[in-house]
C-alpha cells in the first residue's frame, strides 16, 4: 500500500505533492486534502496517515481527539517556526514525532523587527496620516534617531541574535538582552550586547523587542507592570508570540500615554476579532500587522522547501530533522540519519 501524507495545509493537495517530489528516490505516495473535513473525518484520515502536514495557519488543531487512532503516523511536519496547535506532549506519548522549520524565516523577522522601530522612532504612520488629512507637521512630528539609543531584546535566540546583528550600522548606544539561558561572554561580544534582568531592561530601553516562545511561564510576561516599568518616550515590539503581551493592559497603556507607542503583528487570538482591545487603541502611535513579519516571499519558500524535504526523508525512511518533541523510542523501520 502507498504511504499516505495528510496535508492540513491550504494548499492544493497537487501542490504539496509536487513540493515533496523535488527529493530524488521516493517511493510512489498519496496526497490527501484534510482541508475541510469534520474532526470525525479527521480522526479518521489520520487512521491512515503515514505523515501529516500541519496547518500554517493555526487553524486545525492537531490533539488527542484525532491522534488516537494514528497508529501508523510517522511524522507531523508542521510548516512554520510555531506549533502552539498541535499537543507535542500527545504526540510524545504515542511515539509521534513533530517537526518544524526553525531558522527559516529568522532574516523575515529580524528585519520587520528593526522596520517596525524605525518606523515608530521615524513617526512614519503619523506623518503618512497627516499628510493624507491635509496637514503639513514637518516641525511638528518630531522623529527620533535610532543612533544612540539603548534597544532591548526579550529573548535572545536566532530571531533576537539576528535582530541584534542588524542594529549595528544605526550605532545604537546598547543592545541590552534577557533570556532564560545565557550565551557565552564570548558570544555576547560576537553580537554586541550585554545581559540585564528583565525589570533592569524595560526600564532602560528605549525600544524593547519580544522574542521568546510562549510557555507557561512567559504567558501575559508583559503586563501592567511591566509596561508600568517602560520609559514613557520607549516603544514595545511584539513580533513573537501575542499571549506574551496582556492586550488589555498594553491598550491603557497607550491609552493613557503610559509608553510612546508599539508595533504588534501578533495577537491572542487570529484572525483578530472586533474585540480586540488593542483595535481600540489603535492611532498614530501603534502599528499593527496581520502576523506578516515571518512571511516574506523568501521566507515562504524556504519554509515549505524545508517541511516537504523533511517530509521526503521519513516518506524514504530516513530519521525526520527539526524535531521538538521527545519521542523516547526511535519509530521501527527508519535508518540512521544521512
Amino acid at each position: 500500500m502507498k504511504p499516505v501524507v495528510l496535508s492540513l495545509a491550504p494548499l492544493p493537495a497537487e501542490l504539496v505533492r509536487a513540493l515533496i517530489m523535488q527529493t530524488p528516490g521516493l517511493p510512489d505516495f498519496d496526497v490527501v486534502s484534510g482541508g475541510g473535513m469534520s474532526r470525525e473525518e479527521l480522526s479518521d484520515a489520520f487512521s491512515r496517515a503515514d505523515v501529516v502536514m500541519g496547518d500554517y495557519t493555526f487553524q486545525c488543531p492537531i490533539s488527542s481527539d484525532v491522534l488516537d487512532r494514528a497508529l501508523s503516523l510517522k511524522l507531523i511536519q508542521q510548516p512554520s517556526v510555531g506549533y502552539q496547535h498541535i499537543d507535542v506532549d500527545a504526540c510524545a506519548e504515542r511515539r509521534i514525532p513533530v517537526a518544524n522549520t526553525p531558522g527559516a524565516n529568522t532574516a523575515s523577522v529580524a528585519e520587520h523587527t528593526l522596520a517596525c522601530g524605525l518606523s515608530l522612532l521615524r513617526k512614519l504612520s503619523a506623518a503618512d496620516q497627516g499628510m493624507r488629512e491635509g496637514r503639513w507637521e514637518q516641525l511638528s512630528l518630531n522623529p527620533a534617531e535610532l543612533a544612540g539609543k539603548t534597544w532591548g531584546l526579550i529573548g535572545f535566540g536566532r530571531i533576537g541574535r539576528a535582530v541584534s546583528l542588524r542594529l549595528r550600522p544605526f550605532a545604537p548606544a546598547r543592545v541590552l538582552y534577557h533570556d532564560v539561558v545565557r550565551p557565552s561572554a564570548e558570544e555576547e561580544d560576537e553580537y554586541g550586547v550585554s545581559y540585564a534582568p528583565l525589570s533592569d531592561l524595560l526600564g532602560a530601553s528605549d525600544i524593547v523587542s519580544l522574542h521568546a516562545p510562549l510557555t507557561a511561564t512567559t504567558l501575559h510576561m508583559i503586563g501592567d507592570e511591566e509596561l508600568g516599568r517602560m520609559k514613557p518616550s520607549a516603544y514595545l515590539i511584539n513580533v513573537a508570540r501575542g499571549e506574551l503581551v496582556d492586550e488589555d493592559a498594553l491598550a491603557r497603556a497607550l491609552k493613557e500615554g503610559r509608553i510612546a507607542g508599539a508595533a504588534v503583528d501578533v495577537f491572542s487570538r487570529e484572525p483578530v476579532t472586533a474585540e480586540n482591545p488593542l483595535l481600540e487603541a489603535a492611532g498614530n502611535n501603534l502599528l499593527l500587522s496581520p502576523h506578516v513579519a515571518g512571511v516574506s516571499t523568501e521566507a515562504a519558500g524556504r519554509i515549505i522547501t524545508m517541511a516537504a524535504g523533511n517530509i521526503a526523508r521519513v516518506l524514504k525512511g530516513l530519521e525526520p530533522l527539526y524535531v521538538v518533541n521527545d519521542t523516547v523510542v526511535t519509530p521501527a523501520g527508519w535508518r540512521s540519519t544521512e
